[in-house]
């Protein structure tokens, strides 16, 4: 398994602790989601509960995009599989997480957005997030569902990707999760 001439073995440092961060607060937002749904928690309890939802979907969404300029910036590894369908495999489960990963925090900023009522989009607290459009019965529903679907999909592309992650590691043992560590490069 070659990673290619002049190219780095490992990804760059920030591209790596970005990862990580991006893995912990997916896994934060699933956990988050069902007490987030619960009706029987008051309130208050629930809206802080989806401000927190929704700050962290806008983190994600600002991680990935960090992580795709890097990906522009600074050399990368190249691809890691020799075998051709090996490779397209990982492509689509890399490009299919990127895109859930965008189009999570986009579809939840809509439906919110669109929701019939309005509660503002708080990042942390710290300051209001404009809604790009208003109420629309419609868009909300649309948004929901999509929002929904989008999850599932990126929960079937996770247990894929730590599959393979796992048969490297446990079958191969070619070493490819030290590509994506953080010692010595």
């Amino acid at each position: 398994m070659n990673a290619g001439a002049g190219l780095p073995r490992r990804w760059h440092p920030a591209s790596v602790v970005l990862h990580w961060l991006t893995l912990l607060l997916v896994l934060f937002q699933f956990w988050i989601a069902g007490p987030m749904r619960d009706e029987t928690r008051d309130l208050l309890s629930r809206f802080e509960l989806y401000q927190r939802h929704k700050s962290v979907g806008l983190t994600i969404a600002l991680f990935v995009v960090l992580r795709l300029v890097l990906r522009m910036a600074v050399p990368q590894p190249g691809p890691f599989e020799s075998n051709v369908w090996l490779r397209a495999a990982a492509t689509s489960v890399h490009t299919g997480l990127y895109l859930c990963l965008v189009a999570l925090p986009i579809t939840g900023l809509l439906m919110a957005a669109a929701a019939p009522i309005q509660i503002p989009t708080l990042y942390f607290g710290l300051f209001s997030v404009p809604h790009p459009i208003g109420p629309d019965q419609q868009i909300y529903k649309a948004m929901l569902l999509w929002h929904d679907q989008i999850g599932n999909l990126l929960i079937v592309l996770g247990v894929a990707h730590v599959a393979a992650v796992a048969v490297h590691m446990l079958v191969w043992r070619d070493g490819l999760m030290s590509r994506m560590g953080l010692g010595r490069r």
